[in-house]
C-alpha cells in the first residue's frame, strides 16, 4: 500500500491557475515552486503534466457545475436567474479556480495526451450540464440557444471582461441579472 500524499490537490490546482495566469500558461517549475513540492510528488500524483492539467480543469468545472445545477433548480421569480448569477458568485468565492475556467480554454487543458478516464469523467459531468439546461429549456417553452446565452454565454462574458486581471465590480450581478431576466422571459 502506498503512503498517502502529503499535499493537498487543491493547492497543486490554485498553483496551475496562477502560473496560468501570471505566465500565460502552465509552466511546472512554478507549480513546483507555487505548491511547494518537488517535480517527482508531482509526476508521482498526476503522472504527468498533461494529468495535472486535466484534473486541474476537471476539478474547477465540476466545482463550478455543482454550484450552477443547484442555483438551476432554485425557485425563483425569473426561473433559470439563480443559475446565471452562479457565475459570479462562484468567481468570488472560489477565485482560483474562477480563474482557471476563464483563463484557459478546454482543449488546452484537457489535450490529447491526457488520460482516457479524465475525458471520461470530464464528459459525464459536461454531459449532465447539457440535460440539465436541455431540461430547463424545454420546462421553460425557451429555445435551448436563449438559456445558454442567458446563463453561460451572457455570465461568463461578463465576468471574463475583468478576471483574471481585475477584480469583478460590485454591481456586476445586478447587470447579469437585468440581461437574463430579458432573455430568460418567454417571447
Amino acid at each position: 500500500m502506498g503512503r498517502p500524499s502529503s499535499f493537498a490537490d487543491e493547492a497543486v490546482y490554485a498553483a496551475v491557475a496562477r502560473s496560468l495566469v501570471e505566465a500565460g500558461e502552465v509552466r511546472l517549475q512554478a507549480v513546483t515552486k507555487a505548491a511547494s513540492l518537488s517535480t517527482g510528488s508531482l509526476y508521482h500524483r498526476f503522472g504527468s503534466r498533461e494529468g495535472l492539467m486535466a484534473e486541474a480543469w476537471i476539478d474547477a468545472v465540476e466545482a463550478f457545475q455543482v454550484k450552477f445545477l443547484a442555483a438551476l433548480a432554485m425557485p425563483s421569480d425569473v426561473p433559470g436567474l439563480p443559475a446565471a448569477l452562479a457565475t459570479p458568485r462562484f468567481c468570488r468565492n472560489a477565485p482560483d479556480r474562477a480563474a482557471l475556467l476563464v483563463s484557459a480554454r478546454e482543449r488546452e487543458m484537457m489535450s490529447d495526451k491526457a488520460p482516457d478516464a479524465l475525458h471520461a469523467r470530464l464528459a459525464a459531468a459536461n454531459g449532465k450540464a447539457r440535460n440539465a439546461l436541455s431540461g430547463f429549456a424545454k420546462a421553460q417553452g425557451l429555445p435551448l440557444e436563449r438559456v445558454r446565452l442567458a446563463l453561460i454565454g451572457l455570465p461568463l462574458g461578463a465576468v471574463r471582461l475583468y478576471l483574471p486581471k481585475a477584480p469583478l465590480p460590485e454591481l456586476i450581478e445586478q447587470d447579469i441579472a437585468k440581461a437574463a431576466s430579458a432573455l430568460l422571459k418567454q417571447a
